[in-house]
């Protein structure tokens, strides 16, 4: 029997538990760092989401830890090189945050060019001043997708459904169905540019001050992907100096985010042209049940592998 920690129960339902009861003893709480650390010493099986950090001090005080299943799709979370140092097998997901990703890139980049949240602040103080958040229509517009993979390949579904013309820059893809361009185009062409693409060495500030320049001063900048593949001081630069429209940011370099008061909150405090929400692009019921329910089926067939050994 495995001792199994489960570090954000709440993202993981009645089903996938069960699954994990089955393989031996499960806990399934928060925990601090210290209770982390303390507590990991006794754990056969962690199971986690993109909160829990597994940095390499955390695994070298995990005696016996040989299985770590992470509810997502990135690892960033997780020092892969020392969890391989130790035999630590590592499972994750693949495509199963998909739709409510893309769903979430959509929502945003309506919020943004119809001015929602700021118009509904606005009536909540008893206002009415409809001339003050008249925004843009998406049909007709050109939207720009950096990294046309699963995400990117839904949304540009869903875009396309509203009228959108497509554009894409992608090295290890080609879609004929859309017009493939180099990145240096599709900054200049874009009416907004949504991020889609995997943080690597090669991708890693990739949108810096000279991409920011490139786009229309109308452009709206969209990122539910990952936070390192922006520069998000060349993006608060860029917006402060009106380079461009606006932006709407998932996703945050160090998470959860905790600061009270970022540089990024600061801005979107005084302005109507920059929009956060707390990393919601796989946070649906559906996509949520799905993933921990995967995760758990992963964590079981792997764990039945080392019993079988």
């Amino acid at each position: 029997m495995f001792n199994i920690l489960v570090t954000e129960p709440e993202y993981f339902d009645k089903t996938a538990i069960a699954k994990l009861k089955k393989l031996g003893n499960v806990t399934a709480k928060r925990m601090t760092r210290e209770e982390l650390e303390s507590t990991i010493k006794e754990i056969d099986i962690l199971v986690i989401r993109i909160e829990t950090t597994v940095d390499a001090s955390l695994l070298g005080k995990a005696k016996r830890l040989r299985i770590i299943g992470s509810a997502t799709t990135g690892l960033d979370h997780i020092d892969l090189k020392k969890a391989a140092s130790l035999g630590i097998e590592i499972i994750n997901l693949h495509g199963v945050h998909t739709k409510s990703t893309a769903e979430h890139t959509m929502a945003l980049m309506l919020s943004l060019s119809r001015n929602i949240p700021w118009a509904f602040e606005h009536m909540k103080e008893g206002g009415w001043d409809r001339y003050k958040f008249i925004g843009h229509q998406l049909g007709g517009k050109t939207l720009g997708i950096i990294g046309l993979g699963r995400i990117g390949a839904e949304v540009a579904k869903y875009a396309e459904a509203l009228g959108m013309n497509i554009i894409y820059s992608d090295p290890y893809v080609s879609i004929d169905k859309f017009k493939k361009v180099n990145l240096s185009d599709l900054l200049k062409e874009a009416d907004i540019i949504t991020l889609h693409a995997m943080h690597t060495k090669e991708t890693d500030k990739m949108i810096s001050a000279k991409e920011f320049g490139m786009m229309k001063k109308s452009a709206l900048f969209i990122n539910t992907s990952r936070a390192e593949i922006i520069d998000e001081t060349a993006l608060l630069s860029a917006l402060k100096e009106g380079r461009i429209g606006g932006a709407a940011i998932d996703v945050f370099p160090k998470e959860p985010f905790t600061a009270k008061r970022d540089m990024l909150i600061d801005y979107a405090i005084k302005h109507q042209n920059l929009l956060l929400t707390p990393h919601l692009g796989a946070s649906t019921f559906e996509a949520l049940s799905i993933a921990g329910n995967e995760i758990a089926d992963k964590v079981t067939a792997s764990a039945k592998k080392l019993i079988e050994k």
